[in-house]
């Protein structure tokens, strides 16, 4: 259920991008980026951690039967939570001007940073809700609330700033920064929206809880989530500075060098030679929205990991403990692999869906880049799932060295690739790959440490790398002798087809996974959680 959510919120939140720089123009959507890079590290902080902690406490004492520990949890999350939020809220509002004119020098961006940061404060008491129903084994309130959020975020959005544009009179510089606002509040309205669904379902559903006694939920939950968010700092820390480093090794290139290797691209926007670091910067950029599209996707998996590995785990059941993360694992490899690849042989029908008509230097300059960026996705996302494994068997602490671990050779590997003339930005690529694998590898020793679990690596990672690479060179081979469609959309299809046909009967093929578990999985709810 979380996986298609997230996917159907993908594919809402890049739908949505192009009829809203329309509506508010590229300089609405500089205002529009301006206020989500103030506002996504601490939402971050705390929406990484929290909820976290509440479905890995939740499902620890719910697991144990103590019903009362529970109660004192929920109680006390629901003051910890609005306090964190509304800490959140001030921060944003008033960090607003400062940011906007000191660091981004777009002052106008303010109103639309004002505009979204109510919407931290709602996302929060969602979150505890969430947290809650999650730890019980229950997506559906994050599912559906995550699915309302992104509808309305796209639908109120893009009406607000329709009607901004069309009745608000004046130079366009002057109705930009009211446009941007008033799609921003699209943001805050679904959020409101999530979290009245998240109350009503609760009202609904919500199970008689014994009254609480002199416990302290707060303490515990608190507790339990320093660790994490100081991991999730030190996470938005190095984020920062690995994409700074890149950044900044881009001067130390050769101009000329930058300009022979990206002089397609270049000749094709007309880009100056002197505004060339500027603009491969922008290719960058844009190749990151399909990097994070896949662990974007398979976090799910990861947080489904977290109650379901501490419920067996803290009933000392080593065996399903041991199966359980090793599924957990081997489906976040078969579905990152499986996306990595679909990205990476489609890379160039994908970039001119989304750029072909008003960019189509961005399809020259990214295809490649974009590739390659796919072709390294599942360590992301293996590197995300360990980590939430590492948080559901109770030690979130010992993730901290692996952050920053990453970083470090993230950083140190982008200052010396990137500004290298033979690597530029593939420097960036195996920068990351090393950070991520290494991240994967020390979690992995960690969870193996905790619960004494035997990695299985030829289902995990072998199997459906093998299936991985078959099914792409197949696909390549295919088309040397078969002549595609020359409609970008109907070759988009035909290679998507013709890949997932045979990555899964691979997948069958080599028992990845088989009928039995499908249909054990999708028969959980009717034949288990219900006892």
């Amino acid at each position: 259920m979380l996986l298609l959510t997230s996917v159907f919120i993908k594919f809402i939140g890049a739908v949505y991008k192009i009829p809203l720089t329309a509506y508010i123009g590229a300089v609405g959507r500089g205002y529009f980026a301006t206020a989500y890079n103030l506002y996504l590290p601490i939402h971050a902080v705390i929406m990484g951690a929290m909820p976290v902690a509440m479905s890995r406490l939740v499902s620890k004492y719910s697991a144990r039967g103590d019903l009362n520990t529970v109660s004192s949890l929920r109680k006390g999350a629901m003051s910890l939570f609005l306090v964190a939020g509304s800490v959140a809220t001030l921060v944003l509002i008033f960090a607003a001007k400062p940011y906007s004119v000191y660091i981004a020098s777009s002052p106008k961006s303010v109103y639309t940073v004002w505009a979204l940061a109510p919407s931290i404060l709602l996302c929060c008491i969602a979150a505890m809700y969430r947290g809650y129903y999650e730890g019980m084994l229950d997506m559906k309130p994050t599912s559906v609330s995550q699915t309302v959020e992104a509808l309305f975020k796209a639908v109120i959005g893009l009406a607000f700033a329709k009607l901004c544009v069309m009745y608000l009179s004046g130079n366009k510089s002057d109705v930009y920064p009211f446009s941007s606002a008033a799609a921003m509040s699209g943001a805050t309205l679904g959020s409101l929206v999530s979290l009245i669904y998240v109350m009503l379902y609760d009202k609904k559903h919500k199970c008689t809880l014994p009254k609480t006694t002199g416990r302290d939920g707060r303490r515990e939950l608190f507790s339990f989530s320093l660790p994490i968010l100081i991991s999730c700092c030190v996470q938005s820390v190095f984020q920062f500075l690995d994409t700074a480093t890149v950044q900044y090794s881009l001067k130390s290139v050769p101009r000329e060098s930058l300009f022979n290797v990206y002089r397609e691209a270049l000749d094709f926007s007309g880009t100056s030679p002197s505004d060339s670091v500027t603009y491969v910067w922008g290719l960058f950029s844009a190749s990151l929205d399909f990097k994070n599209l896949i662990p974007g996707i398979t976090m799910a998996l990861g947080v489904c990991a977290v109650p379901a590995i501490c419920r067996e785990y803290e009933n000392k059941n080593r065996i399903k403990t041991q199966k359980l993360i090793n599924s957990i694992l081997t489906y976040t490899s078969v579905l990152s692999l499986f996306l990595g690849c679909i990205i990476a042989i489609c890379s160039k029908e994908l970039l001119t869906m989304f750029y072909g008509k008003g960019a189509g230097d961005v399809v020259i300059g990214c295809n490649s880049l974009v590739k390659y960026f796919a072709v390294t996705a599942p360590l992301y996302s293996l590197a995300s799932v360990a980590v939430f494994t590492v948080q559901a068997l109770g030690k979130p602490e010992k993730s901290i060295m692996p952050y920053v671990a990453s970083g470090i050779i993230r950083c140190a590997l982008n200052i010396r690739l990137v500004s290298d003339s033979d690597y530029i930005l593939g420097g960036a690529v195996i920068a990351g790959a090393l950070g991520y694998l290494c991240m994967f590898l020390m979690n992995l020793r960690i969870i193996k440490n905790v619960s004494g679990t035997k990695i299985s690596y030829l289902n995990t990672v072998v199997k459906p790398l093998i299936s991985a690479l078959i099914g792409c060179f197949s696909v390549n081979i295919i088309q040397v002798y078969i002549n595609f469609s020359r409609n970008i959309f109907v070759n988009f299809l035909i290679k998507t087809t013709v890949f997932s046909s045979l990555y899964c009967i691979l997948c069958f093929f080599v028992k990845v996974f088989d009928f039995k578990e499908i249909f054990s999985v999708l028969n959980f709810k009717k034949n288990g959680l219900n006892t």
